[in-house]
């Protein structure tokens, strides 16, 4: 399977700014002009901007939460609708107007704007060839999304758009067929309520837990939770903040980047990709938090990933 980020900023979008942008060129423009200087001739454009760091190859992007995983057979599954669903959307837009039928699974954590508000913007929902199942663990679901589009909100309401839509309520640790892919929906600790779902494909697992609150007296709840994802290949986790915000934001909802390493290493994880930045914080500061906090935990089995717009793995 594979697994692509198209969202990866918390709360809300989170546009570069004008300052961020000119900081970023003008730090390019003098790293070029050193390596011209050592090189005239033999300087080459394309591969310098290849050798640069994070975030001046790329910014990490400033769209909400939006993961899209492609299974062998061809099945498409999307975590979360935030606005990283538009970008998502316009990539599958040709298939979904081709006139062929053709199924997309939405597995929805919970509803705060930040995950659902690229919905309405996603291109193939307004196809009639195009089959949506919604799953989720929220009895109302297709509720909340009607009122998301309420007239007042927006100029086109759910049932205006001409994809047909499924909703489907799933159970807590209950497992769920996608075509040859099997999922396990669990609950995090997340105001309101979230789930994170778990995706086996043979014998790779791939692990989707954003938003959510680790904190320490949740030990003896997350070893019960253990024998479900503990060894998986990939997990792509909320980690929006440093350890010094998440002290004074106890029950806001989300995790300290060295606390969300933690998990990962003592749930075994090989990969852990640190995903729902904070809004307040530029590329500059989530990548210096996520170095100094997460390689701080020294973790030995567990590789670290900042979560970036276009990023995919493959398992």
């Amino acid at each position: 399977m594979k697994i692509t980020l198209f969202g990866v900023r918390g709360s809300l979008p989170t546009p570069v700014s004008k300052k961020e942008q000119q900081e970023k060129m003008l730090k390019v423009l003098k790293m070029a002009k050193e390596e011209w200087t050592k090189d005239p001739k033999g300087f080459s454009e394309e591969k310098f901007l290849e050798s640069l760091p994070m975030p001046l190859h790329q910014d990490l992007g400033g769209n909400t939460t939006c993961v899209y995983l492609e299974g062998d057979a061809g099945e498409k599954i999307i975590f979360d609708m935030g606005t990283g669903m538009r970008i998502l959307g316009n990539q599958l837009a040709p298939l979904a107007f081709s006139g062929e039928e053709m199924d997309i699974n939405v597995l929805v954590s919970h509803t705060h704007w930040d995950h659902i508000q690229g919905w309405p913007f996603f291109k193939p929902a307004y196809s009639p060839t195009t089959n949506i199942h919604f799953y989720s663990a929220i009895e109302n679901l297709e509720e909340r999304l009607i009122r998301q589009q309420h007239p007042e909100n927006f100029p086109i309401t759910l049932h205006q758009m001409a994809s047909k839509k499924h909703f489907h309520l799933w159970k807590e640790f209950e497992s769920y067929p996608i075509g040859n892919l099997k999922v396990i929906p669990f609950g995090l600790r997340h105001p309101g309520s979230c789930t994170g779902y778990r995706v086996r494909e043979g014998s790779k697992y791939f692990l989707f837990c954003t938003d959510v609150e680790y904190r320490e007296e949740d030990r003896a709840h997350l070893m019960q939770l253990k024998p479900h994802i503990a060894g998986a290949d990939l997990i792509v986790i909320d980690a929006q903040y440093s350890t010094a915000e998440a002290e004074k934001k106890i029950g806001w909802g989300h995790t300290a980047v060295g606390k969300a390493v933690e998990f990962a290493e003592m749930m075994e994880i090989k990969s852990v990709v640190l995903t729902h930045h904070e809004p307040d914080h530029d590329d500059h500061e989530v990548i210096r938090i996520i170095l100094d906090e997460g390689k701080a935990t020294q973790p030995e089995k567990t590789k670290i990933h900042i979560a970036h717009e276009g990023q995919s793995f493959i398992l």
